[in-house]
């Protein structure tokens, strides 16, 4: 007994939308189970440099110091007072007395408050290094 089918294939243009629908399905769990980093944003324009040269390269304590009508303070991130901020250096110079602190202060910023925090800085005996950006670029 011979039985009949009646299915043809069809040879005509590919439909693209299940395609495209699986193609998007695997860019949203790629791009969900991915990790990204965001550091935060503090602007910051920072002085250039005279002939100085170096830097720290492993450094855990920053403080940045932004210009304004009121000068602001972070410490490693966090905003701060510069009352807390002697406190903060206080403590990290106990717990390790050979620390770092770079300093990124803002060229704007009045003198005077980054004088304070470096003398925050070296009256706790910690290290301070002003960071600032390289002569070649340019804002």
């Amino acid at each position: 007994m011979k039985v009949r089918t009646s299915v043809r294939i069809l040879r005509g243009p590919l439909d693209m939308a299940p395609l495209v629908d699986v193609i998007l399905l695997l860019l949203i769990f790629f791009l969900l189970t991915s990790s990204f980093v965001f550091q935060p944003g503090i602007v910051v324009d920072p002085p250039t440099p005279g002939q100085s040269k170096g830097g720290v390269n492993d450094t855990r304590y920053v403080i940045t110091a932004t210009a304004g009508l009121t000068p602001q303070i972070f410490f490693n991130d966090r905003a701060t007072d510069l009352a807390k901020l002697r406190v903060e250096l206080a403590r990290i110079a106990r717990s390790e007395p050979r620390g770092v602190v770079v300093i990124r202060a803002d060229r704007e910023l009045r003198h005077g408050v980054v004088a304070q925090i470096l003398d925050a800085v070296v009256q706790n005996g910690l290290s301070a290094v002003l960071a600032s950006r390289s002569a070649s670029s340019t804002p």
